[in-house]
């Protein structure tokens, strides 16, 4: 496996709406993955799903997806069953679609104890994880780690909930955790560091399929703002790609930056030229 890159969502240079052209203009550009970024909710039929699998065959391009926003495995009981059901229905649809992974917000704290939080969610997460390999859906499922103080998604959150339920791998959105901990975590030996973590509690393979997240980024008190091109945003995007090269990184990386498909193919440029 190698490392590939392309963008959360449909590039902007579409010519026509939908995962399926947006797929085939991914491919034309030259990238290598796209995140159907169902943030929003989505429904599906057996058709679409057929064809956005057949698009993604013969361009070449692997998928990722995104599970919707509104996801909180802390949340009451409702909102919690609300959320393992979106967490289900992501993972078979993005199975249906021929996607390896698929990420998403565990939720946030509210006024629970973090210890308490953390593991409502690890009880919620490994039922999700258990049914959907009970169906045979051998996609990946990723929490992600998240920017701002008030989600749950620290760096060792996604870890331990990795460590402890079978089928479940972490997301590194390394650009979230330069936000959540005020511009730290920018260069190099930071990069590094943070992979080194992954490896130590996951073992090795964790590297060799990785889903990786990049934007450049704004943030304020309580961490990220927003995300904005990578030329507007202090992040040394150009150190994290050298760090995954030496760590001899593989999977996807996807750019979730607004210039979108400008940026992801900034990233594969760049880190095609390292020697």
């Amino acid at each position: 496996m190698t490392l590939r890159f392309g963008t959360s969502g449909i590039p902007r240079s579409s010519v026509r709406p939908g995962t399926e052209p947006g797929i085939r203009r991914a491919g034309e550009l030259g990238l290598d993955c796209l995140e159907m970024a169902w943030v929003n909710g989505v429904r599906m039929g057996e058709r679409t799903a057929e064809r956005i699998g057949q698009a993604a065959r013969e361009t070449g391009l692997e998928l990722t997806a995104h599970a919707p926003y509104y996801i909180n495995l802390n949340g009451s009981a409702a909102v919690a069953e609300r959320s393992s059901r979106r967490l289900l229905e992501t993972g078979r649809l993005a199975a249906r679609c021929g996607a390896l992974s698929f990420c998403f917000h565990a939720g946030y704290y509210l006024e629970r104890e973090a210890t308490e939080a953390r593991r409502r969610v690890r009880d919620r997460l490994a039922a999700a994880a258990q049914t959907l390999r009970g169906e045979g859906i051998a996609v990946d499922i990723r929490p992600e780690l998240t920017g701002r103080t008030s989600q749950l998604g620290t760096l060792d959150e996604i870890l331990g909930w990795c460590g402890e339920i079978e089928g479940v791998r972490p997301c590194i959105d390394f650009s979230h955790q330069y936000a959540r901990h005020q511009g730290e975590f920018n260069g190099y030996e930071a990069f590094v560091a943070i992979l080194e973590r992954v490896r130590a509690r996951l073992g090795r393979e964790s590297l060799e399929r990785l889903h990786v997240h990049v934007s450049g980024i704004e943030y304020g008190p309580r961490g990220e703002r927003r995300h904005v091109p990578l030329a507007r945003s202090k992040f040394r995007y150009r150190e994290l790609l050298r760090a995954l090269k030496d760590a001899r990184v593989s999977g996807w990386v996807v750019c979730e930056s607004p210039a979108m498909e400008d940026d992801a193919l900034k990233l594969q440029r760049a880190y095609r030229r390292l020697s």
